[in-house]
Parts: structure tokens; sequence; C-alpha cells
């Protein structure tokens, strides 16, 4: 123990004597310390933390996908939901949920907030108890039991100022008094950002079997494994669609763990990210190593005289790592304070709805693996120069200390294998990030279908209780769309079911059979479902292909009428113009609509073929309470936002109006999740070429100073100065060509797992790998350039007597 305290003591002593160099060690390794302590604190809450539900690792979620009709992932019907609970085996419960909206109105205050409606087995399937009060209870759930709601943390928090005396207390939900129940605890955030729970009462006798709108959720059954509730679900898909042909036949059923199916989107990005940030602060370990190295080459006569004194190799070994790691350990404390910062600045730049975000925070596990990083780290970067500096010769040492310390050619040789090394991972951080960097541009340059400059849009419901026939709903959307086309600076308005580019989050599909077909499932097709007013393809300037769009002939009492997108026109009447003929949305409606237009395709998301899509007058389907308005004006949009919002509250006070945005803002968001990965991996390989930069510096500059007496006497015997400059970049720039030709092999491997992540760009893409290559060369000639230059002002006579 004293011999370690004294290590310590001559450690310490060791680097306060070179501020400099344990400064910029010091910044370097917090850089790439910090990176991987935040990065992980992501990763450990998103990824490996488990859910806060008790035994959560058994709550799946199931989904219904039909590949025939090209759906992927789907809610199911209720009566479906019915049968699954009486005839699987495999599940202890199973619960379903629907998510949407609702107004809460305490006293003076009215508010629109998010709320679950959620069947009997919800709460308890999940095994989290109340707060304050009790859960939903089966009772809850019966049509004539008086409404109760439950309350989540936050709401209870920021509406009602925590008071735990709101249990038994109303409150106007949607209009009806509702008594709060209960208060759920902190952390118990599932559907995530719902702020309140209500009963779903189950009535599978009044529902369709193809009106599928419930999410599911299930815990497995002790001992039953995924696989084995996957088999048995297979087998009553299989089973309902004999029974009932028509509305399920294609219909199949996935079950996914939770916490797998809530992360599945962000998984790969996150992965590729922590690799990323590992190889950055791989490429800080090696630039610490030639420093280190450099170092031990000056302290070669030091260790010599401890040699001769009588010192084993182990014993300077073990002096020069405890040096490395107390160099680490400092650099970890401060990466400790960088990461706190970093992390912040990740979930800052995050899409909002990023999963289990909110659950970031530094627990024992981020710390526990910090401290190991730093250990190791100090150990990766500092075991190769203390057993190249115990190895030296003593006799050799001495005569060399004598002169300085030239280093000898082992030294060498590592040095050159880090930089390689160096070069080689910044190589493949710049391919994939120049991969990410290209799939967005080309993302970007994607027509989405419409024109988006100088477009409000806002979602508008009807009052709560209010409106319950279509023809009310009608007029009152009417009369907001008229007194909004009159406002000052507004040149066009309409209305529409589901915006694009899942601008309202929930994209609704229809079936639907052509004339002349059987009304059968095999011949029925699928379309996203859209209702419109006769201003929408107006103001979103959606280009109109042939026929014509709405118009307010279109009504209730009139020819129902249809417009198709140009790939479901394609689909039905291939090579054939489809105006005039007819299509039935089928099994929701009995009668034919006439196709009256076609008309461009919008984009659902950018990187997906748009599908087939199908329009129908909102004056023919009125049935729907909630509308997203679209405002083209001559200005700014945002700066109609008010007057728009005034019109609709003095048409009718109590209307929620939400999701006030422009569409460009729409546009934005639709691009977030592939944004901020590209940002990410780019700001780390900028972080890697910046010091893999330093790194060839400092080795060239190293060459230079070790050969100082032979560029001397090369000038002496005449060799010009373009000879000194070709005598020290060919040494740099053949190390820099040997690690991007490393670098390219790893590239092609790794940049293979990034496929999901691309979008319009190969892994393998020549123009990013051969762009990569030239900036990396350009990089590494100015890297070498100075050192070099500076041996040519080499003095010849000085350097003679440099040793």
């Amino acid at each position: 123990m004293e011999t370690l305290f004294k290590d310590l003591r001559y450690g310490v002593r060791s680097l306060l004597k070179q501020p400099a160099f344990t400064l910029v060690a010091a910044i370097t390794l917090a850089l790439g310390i910090g990176g991987n302590s935040a990065m992980f604190s992501v990763v450990n809450a998103v990824l490996l933390r488990p859910l806060q539900y008790p035994d959560a690792g058994r709550i799946v979620v199931l989904e219904g996908i039909n590949p025939s009709k090209g759906i992927t992932q789907s809610n199911m019907s209720i009566p479906d939901f019915a049968d699954w609970q009486n005839q699987n085996q495999v599940f202890e419960q199973m619960a379903g949920f629907i998510v949407g909206a609702a107004v809460l109105n305490n006293g003076d205050e009215t508010e629109r907030i998010q709320r679950t409606l959620v069947t009997a087995d919800f709460f308890s399937l999940f095994r989290t108890p109340s707060l304050l009060g009790r859960t939903l209870q089966a009772d809850d759930t019966q049509p004539d039991r008086e409404p109760v709601v439950v309350l989540s943390y936050g709401l209870w928090q920021r509406r009602f100022g925590a008071n735990r005396g709101v249990v038994g207390s109303k409150v106007m939900l949607q209009g009806k008094s509702t008594t709060i129940v209960g208060v759920m605890p902190a952390g118990f955030d599932y559907p995530a950002q719902t702020d309140i729970w209500t009963p779903f009462p189950l009535e599978p006798a009044k529902e369709a079997r193809d009106n599928r709108y419930l999410n599911v959720v299930a815990r497995l059954k002790p001992g039953v494994t995924i696989t084995q509730a996957r088999a048995q679900m297979e087998t009553i898909s299989q089973r309902l669609a004999q029974s009932y042909h028509e509305s399920n036949y294609g219909w199949a059923v996935t079950v996914a763990n939770l916490q797998e199916r809530l992360v599945s989107n962000v998984r790969l990005s996150l992965l590729v990210l922590l690799c990323a940030v590992a190889f950055v602060l791989l490429i800080a370990c090696a630039n610490i190593a030639n420093l280190l190295l450099a170092r031990a080459t000056a302290r070669q006569k030091e260790i010599s005289v401890r040699t001769a004194l009588g010192a084993s190799r182990w014993r300077i070994v073990r002096q020069l790592l405890t040096e490395s790691l107390l160099l680490s350990l400092v650099g970890g404390a401060f990466g400790l304070l960088f990461s706190a910062w970093l992390t912040k600045l990740l979930i800052a730049i995050s899409p909002a709805n990023s999963p289990r975000f909110d659950e970031i925070r530094p627990d024992a596990r981020v710390l526990v693996f910090t401290i190991t990083l730093t250990l190791i780290t100090g150990l990766v970067f500092g075991l190769a120069p203390a057993l190249q500096a115990s190895r030296s010769d003593l006799t050799e040492g001495l005569k060399e200390g004598l002169r300085g310390g030239s280093g000898g050619a082992r030294s060498s040789r590592l040095r050159s294998f880090v930089m390689v090394a160096e070069i080689a991972m910044s190589f493949i951080l710049l391919v994939g990030a120049g991969l990410l960097i290209k799939s967005f541009q080309h993302l970007r340059e994607v027509k989405p279908g419409f024109t988006a400059d100088h477009v409000l849009t806002m979602r508008v419901s009807v009052p709560p209780g209010k409106f319950k026939d279509d023809e009310q709903r009608l007029q009152f959307f009417q009369q907001a769309g008229d007194r909004i086309q009159s406002l000052p600076g507004v040149q066009s308005a309409g209305m529409v079911l589901s915006l694009p580019l899942g601008g309202d989050n929930f994209n609704l599909g229809r079936g639907y059979i052509r004339e002349g077909r059987p009304a059968t499932p095999e011949e029925s097709g699928n379309a996203a479902y859209l209702t419109t007013s006769p201003g929408y393809f107006r103001t979103l300037q959606i280009p109109l292909i042939a026929g014509r769009a709405f118009n307010d002939r279109d009504t209730e009492n009139m020819t129902k009428v249809v417009i198709v997108n140009e790939t479901t026109a394609r689909k039905l009447w291939p090579g054939e113009s489809p105006i005039g003929k007819h299509i039935t949305i089928w099994p929701d409606e009995k009668f034919p609509r006439e196709i009256v237009g076609i008309v461009g395709e919008t984009k659902a998301s950018l990187d997906n073929n748009p599908g087939e899509q199908m329009y129908v007058p909102y004056a023919q389907d009125a049935s729907w309470p909630s509308m997203s308005l679209v405002i083209r004006t001559s200005g700014d949009p945002a700066n109609a936002a008010a007057a728009v919002r005034n019109e609709i509250r003095s048409l009718e006070k109590g209307a929620p109006v939400f999701n006030v945005r422009t569409i460009n803002d729409v546009l934005t968001t639709s691009v977030a999740p592939r944004r901020t990965p590209m940002l990410l991996l780019s700001a780390f390989a900028g972080t890697a070429l910046l010091l893999a930069m330093i790194g060839i510096y400092g080795v060239t500059a190293y060459y230079v100073t070790q050969r100082t007496q032979e560029i001397g006497i090369r000038m002496a015997l005449g060799a010009q100065t373009s000879d000194i400059l070709k005598l020290v970049l060919k040494g740099g720039m053949a190390l820099a060509l040997i690690g991007i030709v490393a670098g390219l092999g790893g590239a092609f491997a790794l940049t293979r797992w990034m496929t999901t992540l691309l979008f319009g760009v190969k892994p393998t893409d020549a123009l990013t790998f051969i762009a990569v290559s030239v900036c990396l060369l350009v990089t590494a000639l100015l890297a070498c350039y100075l050192p070099a230059r500076r041996a040519t002002k080499v003095d010849p006579l000085v350097a003679l007597r440099y040793e």
C-alpha cells in the first residue's frame, strides 16, 4: 500500500510538471468518456432498463396484420378481442384501450387533455396500484354506472396542485359530471402522455367485426413463451377467418414484447450512435497513447536510471500505468460533467414522441459504466506505451538519454500503427455520417404531393355534448370555413379528416370493391379514407389529374361521389380512365360511389410510397366530430392563427382548437426521426476527424523532431526544400493511405447494418466512399504539411549540433 501511495504521489507530480500535456489529454478524454456516458444513459433508459411495471417482461402487445391488403400494423375489433379472451390459453389477462382526447372543465378553466379509455382488466394487468384512491374496476365499465376517471400523476400535479383530497371530487369531462376515483403514481405512463383513464364498456354484440379500433395488450401466463403465444394466436386467427370469412379473411395477429415494441423504431439508431461514440473514444485513446509514447521516449534516461538502480520491469510498468490511470480519472471527472450537459442536449434535440426519453436520468448503472469505462480507458491508452518504455535497453537508454532521446524503431512502428487505426476508425464514422446526410438530402427532395408554404393548420372538434347528428356537424364546419375564408390575408381554406405526413398521428383505412366485381373479401382492396371539404385540394395545391374536384353541390341528397389518387386509379383500371366508373366502400357502405376525379399522390410519410387513397365529401359523410383545417395565406401563416381561433370561438365558444402550426412544421416533424441520428453521427464523425487530424499532426511533428539531424545533413548535402517536403509528406501520407484502405474494409462490413436507416442510398454508395477518402487525404495532407514546412526551415549548422 505504501508503494501505491508513492506511485500516486509521483504520478501527480509528473502530470503537474507538464500542465499543457495534462490539460490537452484530460479534455480529449472528457470528450470521449462524456460522450459515451451520455449515450449509454440514453441506451440504458430506453433499451436496457425494464419497464416500471411488475414482471414487465411478460406484458405483450397484440396487433393485426393483413399481408394481402398490405396492412402491416392494425388495431383490432371488439368482437375479435372478445373471442381472443375466450379462446386463448396462454394469457393470464388481456385488456384493450383506445387513445383519444377529451375536454376537461374544472372550475373556470377548460383544457383539452389526452384520454385513454380502458377495459376492465387494464390496471390489474399492469399490476400497478394507485397512488391515491383506486383504479378502475369491472363495475365501472357497466353502461349504466356513474362516469368515473383516474388521473395521471402529471395532471394531478399540474391541474390539481397535488391536492391529496382530490379523490371523490367531481369535474366536467366531455360535458358530463365525472367523479375522480384515483390518481396513478409517477412513472405509470401507458399509453405515453396519457392524462386520464376512463372506463370503456365492452359490448361485442353491438360492434362490427371489421371495425378495428381497439389496441390490445396482454400478460403471458408464467412459463409461457412469446413463441408459444404466437402459435396459439395464429391458430385462433385462422379459426376466426373460417368462421367470419367476410370480415376476417387474410387477417392474422402479431405478438411482441411491450418494451421491444415501444422502442423498435429507435433501437437501431441508438445502437449505431453508441458504436459511433465508442469509436470516438478509441480515437481519443489512440491520440493519448501517441502522446505518451513520445513522452516515454523523452523519459528514456529517467527509466534507464531507475532500472539501473534496481527497479524491475513490472515496477516501471506499474508506475507508468498509475500515471495513465490518474490522467484517465481526471478526464473521467470532466467527462461526467460533460455527460450531464450532453444528455440534456440529446433529449432536447430528439423528436417529441421519442419513446421512454422522459425516463432518461443518471442511475447506478450509468455511474458504474462511467467509472469502469474510465479505468479501462486508462489501461487502453496507457498499457502499450508503458510496455514499450519498460522494454528499453539499459545501456542504449543511458546513451540516448545523454543525447536527448531519439526513440527506437519499435516505438515508431507502434505510433504508426496507432495513427493508421485512428484514420481507419475516422473513415468508418465519416462514411456512416455521409450516408445519413445523403439519405436526409434525398428525403428532403421527395415531393410530398402538395405545397406546404404559407399554409396554417389546426385541429377543430365540435363542442362536447353538442352537434350529435351529421347535419349539425356539417353546418358547424361549413360556417367555420366560410368565416375563415373571409378573413383578410386568407386565400383559401379547407378541411380534411387526417393530414398528410402523419400530421394527425392516425390514418384510417377502408376497404373498397370496384364495380362489376363480387362483394367478397378476396375482391376487396384497401385504401386510406379521407373526408374533405371542397376547398381542401385547392388550399394544399394538390394537383387535379383528371375529372373535377368536389364542389358545394356534392351534398348528402346528391349522387354519391369519390375522388381517388393515381395509385388507386392505376390499380383498378390500368390503362383506362376511371372517371364515371364506380366503387363501393365495402363493407361500410352498401351503395356505389361515382369516381369524379383523380388527384396526385400525397405522402403519409416521405420515405414510403403513398399507397391507395380515396376522398369523399364531408357533406356526404359528416359522422366525424373532429377535422383538421388548412388555411392558405398571402403572408406568414402563423400570423393568422389568432384571427382563425377567434372566428371559431365566436361561432362556438366551447369548440376545442388545438395542434395549431404550419404545414411546414408538419413537414419538419415528419423528418425529425431521421434528422436527429444524422446530426449526432455527423457531430461524432466531425470530432473523430478533428482528433485524427491532431493525431496525424502529432506523429508527423514527432517524426520531424526525431530526424532533425538527418534533415540537417540532407540539406547540408544539397537537398532542396521540395525534397524535404516530399520526405516528410511521404511518410505521413503513406500511413494515411493505409488507414483509408483499412477503413474501406471496415466500412463495407459495418455500414450494411445501417440499411434500414438509409433512404435512396445504398450502404456501399461509391460517391460517399470516394468523398470521404478525398476528405481524409486532404485532412492528412494539411496535418502533415505544417510539420513538413517547419522541417524545411531547419538550419543545417544548428541541426548538426542538435544531438
